[in-house]
């Protein structure tokens, strides 16, 4: 889609800085907030300044009081036995394992997860934690505190990010995308005792003793194909807070609450 295609001629003025702010702020998004964001730049519509301007706006809501958290996940630096989207031949496998470049914070760019989470990796007063495959970058009061995360094993556990944000009761934000981009789903995964759960060997390059090795780890198999109908019982459930960002659907939701209630439905329904 060609930015042409973006701008709508019938509105009266473009989305800005000021506007984003006061949709933010209708949303229900208050200064000191711990705040983690999944976005679809493309469904606000046409944004002068396009991520940065929505990133501004975002921070000056929260203030330095508040905590901005963003997936920035690098899928990629992961084992490619478990490729799927798209699959490689297996004559591939061990060269990709001794060539496959180590995670580094400022140069590994994020995989499939949007142009806002791109941008905001790379501004100064942003800080990304260190799993190869899952990790998350901060703003605000309670970065150092969300990120300090330095396992491999189950990447998005208790002692991830995720599980930094659910002790600090903060709140998920989604903006134009659905409850099938929605992380936190994976914590209530290692909480939850469902039927079916799986456990699998990961694997990815890392520096140890000052050489690069091939390192794997322990994590469990994710299933997401029944987090939009585990979003939709919640909402049914629950009341959340909904309304507009620009053009795209967003929705406020307490994360703590949310994972708990993924806990008990991933119990009740997973076969």
């Amino acid at each position: 889609m060609s930015e042409i295609d973006i701008i709508d001629f019938k509105l009266n003025k473009p989305n800005t800085i000021s506007t984003l702010t006061n949709d933010l702020r209708s949303l229900g998004i208050k200064e000191g907030m711990t705040l983690l964001v999944h976005s679809s730049l493309r469904s606000i519509g046409w944004v002068c300044g396009g991520a940065v301007s929505v990133i501004l706006a975002l921070e000056e809501v929260l203030t330095g009081n508040g905590t901005l958290v963003m997936p920035t996940h690098s899928g990629d630096l992961s084992d490619p036995k478990n490729w799927k989207n798209p699959p490689v031949p297996q004559s591939w496998w061990e060269i990709i394992r001794n060539e496959m470049p180590v995670f580094d914070k400022e140069l590994t760019p994020t995989r499939e997860m949007g142009t806002a989470p791109e941008v905001f990796r790379k501004q100064k007063t942003v800080i990304r934690s260190s799993h190869p495959n899952s990790s998350f970058a901060a703003w605000g009061k309670n970065k150092h505190y969300i990120v300090q995360d330095d396992h491999l094993d189950y990447q998005m556990n208790e002692k991830s990010p995720l599980g930094r944000i659910y002790e600090l009761d903060g709140n998920v934000l989604f903006i134009g995308v659905d409850y099938d981009k929605n992380t936190s789903f994976h914590l209530a995964e290692y909480k939850a005792n469902y039927k079916g759960k799986t456990s699998i060997m990961e694997g990815t390059p890392i520096i140890e003793g000052g050489k690069r090795v091939w390192k794997e780890y322990r994590d469990i198999l994710f299933e997401d194909e029944d987090f939009v109908d585990i979003g939709n019982d919640y909402e049914k459930e629950n009341n959340i807070g909904i309304g507009y960002i620009g053009k795209a659907k967003a929705k406020l939701i307490p994360q703590r609450e949310m994972v708990d209630f993924a806990v008990i439905w991933m119990e009740k329904n997973r076969k």
